[in-house]
């Protein structure tokens, strides 16, 4: 960063994984998933297509949209592509909505509230729409931005969603502070666009302080 934490003007969060602690949503996750398909083995495919979604969008670099990554899915699992599509929105969107409460960072959401208090703007950049995550984290934020937005339509780490960020505020990229916890996606995308980027540890135990 070139600036003491508090001497931005603009600060960017991303969601998953940063508001919250992802492993530990995952665990759950992966322990609602199984009980789930114990009871329903037929569908047992749709896990599978679900774990090799999430490989496949972790490991991609490539600026794209998240229909790309399912139409590889589908294709790779051999599955229609709406059906990789619906599986998605029921477990990565929908479920973890009733359990992300329990993982989120109480210390990183109150830091939000203080820089908006502070007459900061603090917005979020995230590859999932996040409006029903935020409301279910008690997260209240300027703006929200994601690739549904036609005018960003890619992933990060494509810089397309700060650029456009800084367009909405007419800010320069000195101005702009990104909060993330993965340097290949997050700091990738604030290094395109020339922004300052601090990337969190992604267990939400072994974050230090945000005061200065």
């Amino acid at each position: 960063m070139r600036r003491a934490l508090s001497g931005y003007s603009i600060y960017v969060f991303d969601v998953d994984g940063t508001l919250y602690d992802q492993p530990k949503l995952r665990t759950i996750m992966a322990i609602r998933l199984m009980m789930h398909y114990l009871l329903h083995p037929f569908s047992a495919k749709e896990l599978f297509a679900l774990s090799h979604f999430r490989k496949v969008k972790d490991g991609w670099t490539e600026n794209s949209s998240e229909d790309d990554i399912i139409k590889k899915t589908a294709e790779d699992m051999n599955m229609p592509a709406d059906k990789v599509k619906s599986t998605v929105r029921k477990w990565i969107y929908d479920e973890p909505l009733l359990v992300i409460s329990r993982t989120k960072d109480t210390k990183l959401i109150t830091w939000m509230n203080k820089l908006r208090a502070d007459g900061k703007k603090v917005v979020t950049l995230s590859d999932y729409p996040s409006e029903d995550k935020l409301e279910a984290l008690g997260v209240t934020a300027d703006r929200q931005y994601s690739p549904d937005d036609e005018r960003i339509d890619e992933l990060k780490p494509s810089p397309k969603g700060l650029k456009v960020i800084m367009e909405d505020y007419s800010a320069d990229p000195a101005e702009v502070l990104m909060i993330g916890d993965r340097m290949e996606k997050d700091g990738k995308c604030a290094e395109g666009a020339s922004v300052d980027f601090l990337i969190l540890e992604r267990k939400v135990s072994r974050r230090k302080s945000y005061e200065e």
